[in-house]
């Protein structure tokens, strides 16, 4: 493979196409089936455009994304050999970035457009067909709700939809004028005492992986300006805008065509056609892609926050007897089987075995006793139910939660926005050193040792060659295929949204919040292994592959680092908001020196934040092991348990030593931490019950110690990790 990709070099062009807008489109969501729906249909339509790619070079020629054993190739292999109904691991999992980057071996500007502006009539065709195919599936082509008098609905339909996707693309031939290009030629792009510089490094100034290292680097400057130039054409929108994007006019609303209050339309919405186009892209994809497609749903912020739940009460045999009689009820209530079936969604796929064909999921909204009232009946689900009825559903749902080992649900949950660091500076070449493992890579001892020899001194020089930008593709494809899914929904009470190489946006239960965070931060540069089918934090693997099937998997290695924002919210807050304080506090993280951080926001539904940021790892402790010792022991269910009313204590105590930069003398915040904790777990006579006494006051010290003296941060991360170990209890 690796020595295809050098071959013809100065016949060939370095080609970048994207498309977007990303996060715009992505976060302009009411729902998570919105949110999911943007995500996948970005990695949908780039993998459309790909098949051009491959189609006509093949895919060795991709250089990213990594294409090997990606879902979207197998479909596309599947479709190709006429199988198309052939089932597809993971194919509902976006992992497909929505951009890529290709050798293609075209060198005149003329083939180079004609095949950009050929990937890109592919892709607006699939999205336009996609458009119409699910306007016919509700009957809503002539039954579109509009303003303005006159406006042909074709029309209309074109006007809403013109303006997605945006997409760019540039190109740079290794050839130019007839000859192949040579260093002199990027002086436009870059300044001559900057080449020169690196000429003199590297010595060599012909070699070819140092022409693609200055290729790439001016393609994605050429991209930057490119992006710089947008196409804009302005179109009036009239009328009640949409609910979801809140810019174009909500032509779309529950009552017309065979279109129902429900699943994809509540009571209160208009939307427009590209958002309402999104949200129900499974009708589509079920007859396009996939059966797997068929009446998906993406679990709701209410059945992410209310998972735990739903274990301890499939963990329960009287639970699980009082769970049917509530099902039973509320379906007599319901009483329209179509509409039952509506709240009738898959469950977490870490909770799959529990389920039965006589015990099913219900959505977790109706587990919450605040939304069984008559008004969400209606506007939710467009029926009529009695008082009496609400009352006796919420007598059965108070006998399920009145169960000692089952409780309250928790209405809180966390979202996670996970993203690798300086990938920029990575392939730029800036951090290839810290990649030498790539040399003990089973392709690459394959290849002649003249190849090898150069690929050793590009990794040295921090010069990216065609080999080190796939091994990079290839390490964030392992990332995202072996390890994302199955450490979020395998393993814990979690859904992923999508995962595109760095890029990770999942949900997670509050309860599993901690552990999912390890392991995501530890398997992006390798550092974990694999025991009895379990991904477990290893911080002293540091060999860049992971042992998994019998598999040598290649990481970044562990000089890769990652920062992570997260936000705990009530499942009532709007989705929107969340989103938007999400990306805020990534920054945080990410602007945490020499980054490698997490950023955790409370957002408590009275208004009430917290925001805490930390490393990861700080001299070699892992904070958020520690931070998830200290959630048992205020969760009351440790025999040595610590009251979350310290936190209110330290905090007045507190007010009055710290300085000017939020700081407290480190003697005295020890000895008053000591005090209050003690104080708050009470005298113990038992020596075994003493030291673990220490052992507590000791990791709270550590934690504090940890942050310099910081000492809001230390209260901030104890108050989170407090309301991950109490739960309902403090929600």
């Amino acid at each position: 493979m690796y020595k295809n990709i050098l071959e013809d070099f100065g016949g060939s062009s370095l080609f970048l196409f994207t498309i977007g807008p990303v996060q715009q489109f992505i976060s302009q969501a009411r729902k998570t089936q919105d949110l999911y729906a943007g995500s996948f249909l970005l990695s949908y339509l780039t993998f459309i455009g790909l098949e051009e790619i491959i189609e006509k070079y093949g895919v060795s020629n991709v250089i990213y994304p990594n294409l090997e054993s990606q879902p979207f190739l197998e479909w596309h292999n599947l479709k190709v050999s006429g199988n198309k109904d052939g089932a597809v691991f993971n194919i509902d999992l976006p992992t497909i970035p929505n951009r890529f980057v290709a050798l293609i071996p075209e060198i005149e500007e003329k083939n180079i457009t004609e095949l950009a502006e050929g990937i890109k009539r592919k892709i607006k065709n699939e999205w336009n067909n996609m458009v119409k195919k699910i306007l016919y599936e509700f009957s809503l082509i002539d039954n579109l709700h509009f303003s303005k008098n006159g406006t042909n609905r074709r029309e209309l339909i074109v006007n809403q939809t013109k303006d997605f996707p945006e997409i760019y693309w540039v190109a740079i031939p290794f050839k130019k004028d007839g000859r192949e290009i040579d260093i002199e030629d990027f002086y436009e792009f870059f300044e001559k005492g900057l080449i020169d510089e690196e000429i003199r490094k590297y010595r060599e100034k012909n070699v070819k992986s140092f022409l693609y290292h200055f290729a790439y680097s001016a393609l994605e400057r050429a991209m930057g300006v490119r992006k710089t130039v947008r196409e804009f054409e302005q179109t009036e929108e009239y009328g009640y805008k949409c609910k979801v994007c809140g810019v174009k006019e909500g032509v779309i609303k529950a009552g017309v065509g065979s279109l129902k209050v429900g699943k994809y339309i509540s009571k209160k919405e208009n939307i427009c056609i590209s958002c309402f186009t999104k949200r129900s892209i499974d009708k589509y994809l079920s007859k396009e892609i996939s059966e797997v497609f068929k009446d998906y749903s993406f679990p709701s912020t209410a059945e992410i926050a209310v998972s735990s739940f739903k274990k301890r009460i499939l963990n329960s045999e009287k639970g699980k007897r009082i769970y049917e009689a509530y099902f039973d009820k509320l379906k007599e209530v319901i009483k329209e089987e179509e509409v039952f079936k509506t709240i009738l969604v898959k469950p977490l796929k870490s909770l799959e075995k529990y389920f039965t064909d006589n015990l099913v999921n219900i959505e977790g909204e109706w587990l919450f006793e605040e939304n069984l009232t008559i008004k969400n009946f209606e506007e939710e689900l467009g029926i009529k139910v009695s008082g009496k009825e609400v009352e006796i559903l919420k007598q059965k749902l108070k006998k399920l939660t009145e169960l000692q080992e089952v409780g309250e649900p928790n209405p809180y949950y966390a979202i996670i926005l996970f993203d690798g660091d300086n990938m920029g500076k990575w392939l730029s070449g800036h951090f290839l050193s810290h990649m030498m493992h790539a040399t003990e890579h089973e392709e690459i001892k394959k290849i002649g040792e003249e190849i090898k020899k150069e690929f050793e001194m590009t990794l040295n020089h921090g010069v990216l060659s065609p080999i080190s930008h796939s091994l990079i593709s290839q390490a964030l494809k392992n990332y995202s295929l072996k390890f994302v899914r199955k450490i979020v929904e395998e393993e814990h009470l979690g859904k992923v949204v999508y995962a595109g190489g760095d890029d990770v946006l999942a949900f997670a239960n509050v309860e599993d919040l901690f552990d999912v965070m390890r392991k995501l931060r530890a398997s992006f540069s390798g550092n974990v292994r694999v025991e009895s089918d379990e991904i477990k934090v290893d911080w002293e693997n540091t060999s860049g592959f992971v042992v998994y099937d019998k598999e040598h998997v290649f990481t970044l290695g562990e000089k890769a680092t990652a920062s992570c924002g997260v936000v705990i919210a009530h499942y009532k807050e709007p989705l929107q908001k969340v989103l938007e304080k999400l990306r805020a506090v990534e920054r945080k993280a990410k602007e945490r020196s020499g980054k490698d951080s997490f950023a955790i926001s409370l957002l408590r539904r009275s208004g009430e934040e917290r925001i805490a940021v930390s490393k990861w790892r700080i001299n070699g402790i892992d904070m958020l092991e520690k931070l998830k010792e200290l959630a048992v022991v205020f969760s009351g269910d440790d025999e040595i348990s610590v009251s979350d009313k310290i936190i209110y204590v330290l905090r007045e105590e507190f007010k009055q030593l710290k300085d000017a930069d939020n700081l407290v003398p480190f003697d005295l915040a020890r000895e008053e931490i000591k005090r209050v904790i003690r104080r708050s777990i009470g005298e113990k006579d038992d020596k075994e019950k003493k030291e673990k006494v220490e052992k507590v006051v000791n990791s709270f010290i550590g934690v504090f110690e940890s942050y310099g003296g910081d000492i809001d941060n230390f209260l901030n991360l104890i108050s989170i990790s407090a309301f991950v170990g109490k739960g309902v209890k403090r929600c």
